[in-house]
């Protein structure tokens, strides 16, 4: 089995949910910077993720973007402890987890806190 790539920022939470993913399973992989926000974005990185978001992760000739589907992936191909529980019902607790905090948390925590604190300690205003 191949090393897996995983591309993206080390500021996305996003592409640090996959690390932790791949780093949990005891998987050696390769990290790829990609900053969607610069003006320098490969040229061709539209090839790995046509909408030009992170993360995107490429292992064994498969290529697979957005976070959800990449843990899940990481998951059951690797050897390792596992990161979803046994039981449908928990499983399905576990995803309604992750849907209320990608649909309803992500913009507070991420938007309004983060990306405030990070603009402040790089010189921005911030509110």
């Amino acid at each position: 089995m191949g090393r897996p790539v995983l591309y993206g920022a080390s500021y996305s939470v996003h592409v640090r949910i996959a690390c932790l993913a791949l780093h949990e399973k005891g998987v050696e992989f390769e990290r790829v910077p990609v900053d969607i926000f610069s003006n320098e974005l490969p040229s061709d990185y539209l090839l790995l993720h046509p909408f030009g978001k992170i993360p995107v992760l490429e292992h064994d000739g498969f290529r697979l973007f957005e976070t959800n589907a990449i843990t899940r992936y990481v998951d059951e191909t690797f050897p390792g402890p596992p990161l979803q529980p046994e039981s449908a019902r928990a499983r399905a607790r576990m995803n309604q987890l992750i849907a209320v905090l990608d649909n309803y948390a992500y913009k507070a925590m991420v938007g309004d806190v983060f990306a405030e604190q990070e603009k402040a300690g790089r010189g921005g205003t911030g509110r």
